[in-house]
């Protein structure tokens, strides 16, 4: 089998070396995947830059999502499965023609369905529907803030937030992302380099009007946020993309977490607010079935074609590093998928 490993940390052209790997085993509750193709995730990015304290040590081989064939299965996964195209979360590992992934985080696919779009239900739909559906309930006429409404998590978030008749206001970093979510239908795109976001908000909607807020970038961003947040809100954190671009130091980590800020849950109490953090690493690890419940949701979702996943851009497996500069860039939109 081939694997894409990172070998060191660093720029995109440096960091992967193509490699032979071991055979696969899957324990009793693994299937083996015969790998069309995987997707790419900014967690990937940050894994890379050695800024991902969950990813495992170098040499390693990232990716949490693969679209194919099940070749080989546990002895406690179900006989049916094998021989079904799948889309799964793979927990690292997924940057191979053949990958381990547990059945249970799982969902079985339609021939017709494109490998970018099956890739983005495994991660970025996911964790959108784990916030919009599974932990949450969303009411119409309520208003959410996404940020990085253009990427792969914010166009999912966008999509099911619209399902429940739910306002999105959309941050993005370009005229051209604003296009993008025009497209999508977001109420109120917002380019966050060229206007101040918090004041472009407060003169459209009011003080305190965000009864949703989905922040994927921590730092200064979240402090903001807080005094956007109605009472009653509630302000999901899901990444750390402010920590992008600075080297792994104690004294960088010290800085992002001051900040980001600390938040007292009695003052959050005198508001009625909540503050809901979300890794789906941990979710995979300690509730795997919760992600099989989202993947089949999602699929069922896309088969009575109420979302719509977005593939920005395609790539060959060798070309590896382009999709993680184009990724690494901020100029992507949607899911980037790469394929063998």
């Amino acid at each position: 089998m081939q694997q894409l490993a990172i070998i060191q940390y660093g720029a995109a052209g440096e960091a992967f070396r193509l490699q032979d790997g071991p055979e696969l085993k899957p324990q009793e509750f693994q299937v083996v995947v015969k790998v069309e193709g995987f997707g790419l995730n900014y967690a990937d990015v940050m894994a890379r830059n050695g800024l991902y304290k969950e990813a495992p040590k170098i040499p390693f081989v990232p990716g949490y999502e693969v679209v194919g064939q099940v070749v080989d299965t546990g002895s406690r996964v179900p006989e049916e499965i094998k021989g079904k195209r799948v889309v799964a979360f793979t927990r690292f590992g997924g940057y191979a023609n053949f990958a381990l992934a547990d059945y249970r985080a799982l969902a079985q696919i339609p021939e017709e369905m494109p490998g970018g779009e099956a890739c983005a239900l495994a991660t970025q739909y996911s964790t959108a529907y784990y916030m919009t559906d599974y932990l949450s309930r969303l009411h119409q006429g309520e208003i959410a803030l996404v940020h990085a409404c253009a990427g792969g998590v914010g166009t999912a978030l966008t999509q099911l937030c619209q399902l429940q008749g739910v306002k999105v206001v959309g941050l993005c970093s370009s005229s051209r992302k604003v296009d993008y979510l025009r497209k999508m239908g977001v109420d109120f795109p917002i380019n966050y380099r060229e206007v101040n976001y918090t004041e472009a908000i407060e003169k459209e909607f009011g003080k305190r009007k965000m009864n949703l807020i989905f922040n994927t970038v921590a730092g200064k961003s979240f402090k903001r946020d807080l005094k956007l947040l109605a009472h009653g809100g509630r302000i999901f954190c899901f990444g750390g993309s402010a920590r992008s671009g600075q080297k792994s130091h104690l004294l960088n980590d010290i800085a992002f977490l001051m900040k980001t800020g600390f938040v007292s849950p009695l003052f959050m109490m005198m508001k009625a607010q909540g503050l809901i953090g979300v890794n789906m690493l941990r979710v995979a690890d300690h509730q795997v079935d919760v992600i099989g419940h989202c993947l089949h949701a999602l699929v069922s979702l896309w088969e009575k074609k109420k979302i719509r996943p977005q593939v920005g851009a395609t790539f060959p497996a060798k070309d590896i590093a382009a999709a993680h500069q184009l990724l690494e860039s901020g100029e992507s939109t949607g899911k980037v998928y790469v394929y063998w």
